[in-house]
């Protein structure tokens, strides 16, 4: 299982659990009438809690694991879901505080249990929602047809064509792509194995031909959770895809 497929899960299930402990909450709150006892809703809000607060630190912990992987190269969707997180975390952590050592104000702990199910409603939507849609709804670019050799790139303001050097290809690699990628095994790590890539038939998630403009296409506006590198000159290009030839 993929880590994005993971986290979508787990995403999902958080969001769930949060909506178990809210609507405990309001029915205790609200309801005069309730056809549950008060204690037993007590305790599913404490559980449905719980499970919220487990699922937090082990997203927290995937999030700030694929960060650190990533980099600057981190899109700026993935910055507004994880300052999202962050307050999510906060809100949280101030209601659990004052439920359990401050009861003086425990009149602002409802006000704040809807502020966490809101937040975690819009943190999945961003991550999880946008996992799905683009992984089983978006139609697959299309493609650009091949234009380049095997080691070369034209460039076409100079009409000359760049000889990529491997050495400098595997350095951009390792520093870009390897975090998320496997050169030299199919295993799967945060992505796709890159193994062999210039010798299948299609890439992977877009099912486009695995050729170098598709590739190039794919660096710039990356499909799924992939950050794009629009600043790779010629150059770099022209090594990087060198260097893709012989793994």
């Amino acid at each position: 299982m993929s880590f994005f497929i993971t986290k979508v899960i787990l995403g999902t299930i958080l969001f769930l659990s949060g909506l178990g402990a809210t609507l405990t909450m309001l029915t205790l709150q609200g309801k005069a009438e309730k056809k549950t006892s008060p204690t037993t809703l007590r305790k599913l809000h404490k559980f449905f809690g719980f499970i919220f607060f487990l699922l937090l630190l082990v997203l927290a912990f995937m999030g700030l694991r694929y960060w650190a992987s990533v980099g600057d190269g981190i899109s700026t969707r993935a910055v507004f879901h994880v300052v999202l997180a962050l307050a999510l975390f906060i809100v949280f952590f101030t209601k659990v505080v004052i439920v359990q050592f401050f009861k003086q104000f425990l009149k602002m702990a409802p006000t704040l249990g809807l502020i966490v199910f809101c937040l975690s409603f819009i943190v999945f939507v961003i991550s999880g929602k946008f996992y799905i849609l683009r992984e089983y709804y978006s139609a697959p670019t299309a493609e650009i047809s091949e234009t380049s050799s095997a080691t070369e790139i034209t460039d076409n303001s100079t009409t000359k064509q760049i000889q990529g050097r491997i050495g400098d290809g595997k350095t951009i690699f390792d520093s870009k792509c390897l975090p998320c990628h496997s050169p030299d095994t199919e295993e799967r790590k945060i992505g796709p194995s890159l193994m062999g890539l210039l010798k299948k038939d299609s890439l992977p998630h877009t099912g486009n031909s695995a050729t170098v403009e598709n590739i190039k296409k794919q660096l710039i506006r990356p499909a799924l959770t992939m950050p794009a590198f629009k600043d790779f000159t010629e150059k770099e290009l022209a090594d990087l895809f060198a260097y893709l030839r012989t793994i």
